[in-house]
């Protein structure tokens, strides 16, 4: 879930490296979706079966599609909701094999967080190997 079109093109960048393994929905907030209209398209998209394991990834933590996904909890038990989506979450989420929700959420928020690093400037010696390009 996304503000914007960042889920659906999360997901197809997550197609590009590991082919149509995904079995995954993207939802895009517009901005005059607001909350109602959100949460609209997610109920469109909740299984019938609220009883049934879901994992949502939100872009932002406090914002509406993140809201949302939460408000959702309510109604179902075994919706959790991970925020700070990016491509690495995304990559593991779909080949994970964990059918356990609560473990995979757990799971994903530390490959998030692994995921982003500060990377200093490389020292390049003469040693180092040449890439063209």
């Amino acid at each position: 879930m996304s503000h914007g079109h960042l889920s659906e093109e999360m997901l197809a960048s997550t197609h590009m490296i590991i082919g149509d393994l995904a079995v995954a929905k993207t939802l895009a907030m517009e901005a005059e979706d607001g909350l109602a209209g959100t949460q609209a398209k997610l109920a469109e998209l909740l299984p019938e079966n609220n009883q049934q394991p879901v994992l949502i990834l939100a872009d932002l933590k406090g914002g509406t599609p993140c809201n949302v996904g939460m408000l959702a909890m309510k109604d179902y038990p075994n919706l959790r909701v991970v925020s700070g989506l990016n491509l690495a979450m995304a990559i593991e989420a779909c080949v994970a094999t964990s059918t356990q929700v609560d473990e995979l959420a757990e799971y994903l928020q530390q490959i998030g967080k692994e995921a982003v690093l500060n990377i200093p400037s490389p020292t390049i010696t003469d040693d180092d190997e040449e890439y063209e390009e």
